[in-house]
């Protein structure tokens, strides 16, 4: 192979070194030049990977600024002396249309019907305070477990004002923003008299309380009026529902569907992959979530109260009724709770009609209106798809104690035991934290005793 073709075949590098090596015949030279030859290669290579590199890290700059939450979602910094946090606003007129009602509806709501929400509510003698004075509130945090470890990163409120309904949404990019959003979010609780959660006296208000105890700064909104819609929403639809989720009640009884919601299982990790690459991409989802849910607090609490004023015509089945007979009762309005279980007597759900037949008894017997809790006991005994133990052992106490006719109460106790036997219900079976075959068999005894009849064997 000639010299010519040789140096063609060389790499760019081996090159380098050949030339050297013909024009320095000696080692030493030699050695020299190669050293040269490679820190020359060596500053090449380390050039290219700078290069490379810092090209790299500006695109990251680039990235991690076009995605950072004050770029792709509207709000503004607020700012004070402890610090910052970032503000996101949006207006609703009070026509806008949300699970089946105009916003602006709800503020019809009167103060003796929010009463019935919430008892501690004060009418001061007239209708001052409406949901005009409540704020709706949602909180989004760390996790679910409570606790001084967890952290509520975004705080959503809603309010009237004018005609709007403003949704204003307190938002902490890092930890050191904590104590300026709960400054920023005191100047609003200030001005308002109640609050208006969903399972925001077990979690959502309990949070906020924690973190301004923790970061020591008086909470101007500690005493208000606070009503939590997952208490009534239970108590109307949990026969109704598999789940009273808020979610659930947004499908199932306001007809709303969201799309592209982010789980709310999902969110705390969200955040914190938020908190690492400041990517607000899905943080913009959370931001959503959370103002949907607000949305949703204020048409189901104007669903609630509708049903609540006018309960025969807005349930939609027994199961709704029976819920909103137990609400009327926990505000003494017994002739509203009669009225839902007597239409619910016409219902063909044997659990309903059954459910329905027993709170009326029960509501005539604790009235002394034994009249017409013997007929509806005397219905039930004779309707053979309800199970008829409760309404013999009724008839058996109200022939004892009322009429005195023991021969009566011991027929009514012979068939209640009779049923039982028929059900399969022995001692193993409680009811009421008694065993219900053991104290028919106790009230059979007594009253063979006091009929003079001897009941040995029995």
């Amino acid at each position: 192979m000639v010299v010519g073709e040789k140096v063609m075949n060389m790499d760019i590098i081996s090159k380098l070194k050949y030339y050297n090596k013909q024009s320095l015949g000696k080692k030493d030279s030699n050695e020299h030049n190669d050293k040269e030859v490679s820190m020359e290669i060596g500053k090449f290579h380390k050039t290219a990977d700078y290069k490379t590199t810092s090209h790299k890290a500006t695109e990251r700059i680039d990235i991690k600024k076009k995605y950072e939450i004050e770029n792709i979602i509207e709000g503004h910094i607020y700012n004070d002396e402890e610090g910052s946090c970032f503000i996101i606003e949006n207006r609703y007129p009070l026509s806008y249309l949300y699970g089946g009602c105009c916003l602006g509806d709800v503020l019809n709501i009167s103060c003796h019907s929010l009463k019935r929400l919430c008892p501690d509510i004060s009418d001061n003698g007239g209708n001052n305070e409406t949901l005009r004075n409540f704020l709706f509130l949602d909180v989004e945090t760390t996790g679910l477990s409570g606790g001084v470890g967890t952290v509520a990163f975004l705080i959503g409120v809603g309010f009237f004002k004018d005609n709007e309904f403003i949704v204003r949404q307190y938002f902490m990019r890092d930890y050191n923003e904590e104590i300026a959003m709960l400054n920023a979010l005191n100047l609003l609780f200030q001005s308002y008299e109640g609050l208006v959660t969903f399972n925001g006296k077990a979690f959502d208000w309990n949070m906020i309380h924690t973190r301004y105890t923790f970061n020591r700064i008086r909470l101007a909104a500690d005493e208000v009026s606070h009503i939590d819609l997952l208490f009534p929403s239970r108590r109307i639809w949990k026969g109704k529902l598999e789940s009273c989720a808020l979610s659930s009640l947004e499908e199932n009884i306001l007809e709303e569907y969201r799309v592209d919601d982010i789980p709310g299982a999902l969110i705390p990790s969200v955040y914190f992959k938020y908190v690492i690459d400041r990517d607000a991409r899905e943080i913009k989802r959370v931001v959503k979530h959370n103002e949907q849910d607000i949305l949703s607090m204020v048409s189901l609490i104007f669903k609630i109260n509708n049903m609540l004023e006018d309960p025969l015509s807005e349930a939609e089945c027994g199961h709704e009724l029976i819920g909103l007979g137990k609400m009327f009762e926990s505000t003494g309005e017994y002739d509203a709770v009669i009225d839902c279980l007597e239409k619910c007597m016409k219902s063909e759900d044997p659990f309903v009609k059954e459910t329905a037949l027993r709170k009326l008894s029960q509501i005539y017997k604790r009235n002394n209106e034994y009249e017409k809790a013997v007929r509806y006991w005397k219905d039930m005994i004779s309707n053979k798809e309800i199970p008829s133990i409760f309404s013999l052992i009724e008839l058996a106490k109200y022939y004892e104690h009322k009429v005195k006719d023991i021969p009566k109460a011991i027929e009514m106790t012979n068939k209640a035991l009779e049923v039982s036997l028929k059900l399969g219900i022995d001692n193993s079976v409680s009811i009421h934290k008694t065993n219900l075959k053991a104290d028919l068999k106790k009230r059979l005894d007594r009253l063979m005793r006091k009929a003079g009849i001897n009941n040995a064997g029995c």
